[in-house]
């Protein structure tokens, strides 16, 4: 890992899952909690030890998604009792990465981002011309215009990374339109080798991690609505949210939890979230209701730059 006046570089990918440790037995939650990390891809040593009991298997952090194989970055999260209204829980917040390119379905558009770990949907062609990023208006999004093409989930967990390690953001909009800040540079984040990460080996992630052992970031809790296919029983299981912008820093204002809560909006009308049961709000025990959830669509470090070279090239 290089090293540059005392500051880092990392890069990393993903999408979330639910928990798989918890079971019917525990009392689920809902709401945003601010939590610390435990363990990243932990061993299943390290992993009896966090959960005081005995695993019978080894953890297993592979993934394979239409015939591509990708990495877990499994991180083991625990809630603040302090700050979370007593509830004391250890979850998982799950990344997959995946060496492609991140399109969506009709590879009509895909993601970019840039050295400080913002994320934007691009017209395919614009990005692949490295054309200005714009809204429909016009107007400059809130990116760099030194982006890049991303692979599968690296959003996610690089917007992880930046709320987890910085107070402050790279970019602001004093006159109704982003604009990057003079002292951007002090949160640029970004992986050095993205291939070793997709091969499975986390270290940078870790390294980062300890630069701020001690750091939390808000989460959101839910719950998910699970059916056995076979026998038809309906479960629940404890899952956080791990998708872009759907997390806090730590020092999050009200306004940015307004914005979380359109942006949870927004995602349940695209029809995303349509078996989970999210909430912005404090973080309280669900009410064990199987109406609760509904079946209708609803969904101080600086490192050096990123590198341009994408992982599959």
């Amino acid at each position: 890992m290089k090293k540059t006046s005392n500051h880092y570089s990392f890069l990393v990918v993903g999408k979330t899952e639910e928990s798989k440790e918890a079971s019917e037995g525990f009392k689920k939650y809902v709401g945003i909690g601010a939590s610390k990390v435990l363990a990243i891809n932990p061993t299943k040593a390290e992993l009896e030890k966090i959960y005081g009991r005995e695993l019978q298997n080894d953890p297993e952090y592979t993934v394979e998604r239409d015939d591509v194989k990708g990495v877990v970055v499994d991180i083991i999260v625990q809630t603040d009792p302090e700050l979370c209204n007593g509830v004391d829980m250890i979850n998982h917040l799950r990344f997959n990465l995946f060496p492609s390119k991140a399109f969506n379905k009709d590879q009509s558009k895909v993601r970019v981002v840039d050295t400080f770990g913002n994320a934007q949907w691009m017209n395919t062609e614009d990005a692949n011309a490295h054309k200005p990023c714009l809204t429909a208006n016009g107007d400059p999004q809130k990116i760099d215009k030194d982006y890049r093409i991303s692979f599968i989930g690296e959003a996610d967990i690089l917007d992880f990374l930046r709320k987890f390690l910085f107070n402050k953001d790279s970019f602001n909009m004093p006159n109704g339109v982003w604009t990057k800040k003079e002292d951007a540079n002090d949160v640029i984040i970004g992986f050095e080798d993205p291939k070793k990460l997709l091969g499975g080996n986390v270290s940078e992630v870790k390294e980062l991690i300890a630069l701020q052992p001690n750091n939390k970031i808000k989460l959101l809790y839910g719950v998910k609505r699970v059916e056995d296919a076979q026998t038809g029983k309906v479960s629940y299981r404890q899952t956080v949210c791990s998708s872009y912008d759907m997390m806090l820093r730590n020092n999050a204002t009200a306004s940015a939890v307004t914005q979380l809560e359109k942006n949870l909006a927004s995602a349940k009308s695209a029809g995303m979230y349509s078996n989970i049961e999210y909430a912005v709000q404090e973080l309280k025990e669900w009410d064990v209701q199987p109406t609760t959830i509904t079946q209708t669509n609803a969904a101080a470090v600086q490192p050096a730059a990123a590198p341009k070279k994408a992982p599959w090239d």
